[in-house]
């Protein structure tokens, strides 16, 4: 599977079940111990959002936003 789409893909499962930021950055610290970049990590976030934004989805699109506060340390 290509790592940008299991990216997006596992954010948004649970961006749009629990919101469990806790479980995402669990995720994002496991990515990069598997040697994933913050930068990729930080372009597929980035893409997502986008995403969203153009499904009209502001909540959803919101949380990824608060993802990448996280991960970039905003």
């Amino acid at each position: 599977m290509d790592m940008g789409v299991e990216i997006q893909g596992k954010v948004l499962a649970i961006i749009e079940g629990s919101r469990d930021f806790e479980k995402i950055r669990t995720l994002l610290d496991g990515w990069q111990a598997q040697g994933v970049t913050a930068e990729t990590l930080v372009d597929e976030l980035t893409d997502l959002m986008l995403d969203l934004r153009a499904q009209n989805r502001a909540d959803d699109e919101d949380a990824v936003a608060e993802v990448l506060d996280v991960l970039v340390g905003w």
